[in-house]
């Protein structure tokens, strides 16, 4: 009875637990049958310097994904909502990837719904309108021995 007392102590005691951190950039518009949208507009205050964050990663499970963490990152360190035009850079050396990305954070300011002068303006540049992209990212943080 006493050994097997041990084994399971010893198995629990060596049982892996891993960590998964997760995340969202950005929130979906409402888009659907039945929904009528007022269309709302917001002012974006940029950052004036360009920031820039490096991150590696010794498992990565898709490029892209690392990419979006590294943003998450920045954005996050920054209290900013969206990173404007993000560069990157990336090496792979002995199986560990890093990456840094470089662009400015920006948050968004004065929420209001659209006016006629709004629309004038639309109406003539038109490609102004930009439906910004939802990604979620998630990272394995890889696995822990579990300590008793």
């Amino acid at each position: 009875m006493k050994k097997i007392f041990l084994i399971v102590l010893a198995a629990t005691a060596l049982t892996s637990c891993s960590t998964i951190k997760s995340g969202t950039l950005k929130s979906m518009d409402i888009i659907g049958p039945g929904v009528i949208h007022v269309p709302v507009l917001a002012d974006l205050e940029v950052q004036p310097n360009k920031q820039q964050l490096t991150r590696t990663y010794t498992k990565v499970i898709t490029m892209e994904m690392a990419k979006n963490n590294v943003i998450r990152d920045l954005i996050k360190q920054h209290n900013a909502d969206v990173l404007i035009e993000p560069t990157f850079e990336s090496e792979t050396k002995s199986g560990a990837t890093t990456i840094t990305v470089k662009g400015w954070p920006a948050t968004y300011k004065n929420f209001r719904q659209i006016t006629k002068e709004d629309v004038a303006i639309l109406e003539v540049a038109p490609h102004y309108l930009q439906k910004a992209t939802s990604v979620v990212v998630s990272e394995h943080e890889g696995t822990k021995k579990r300590k008793r």
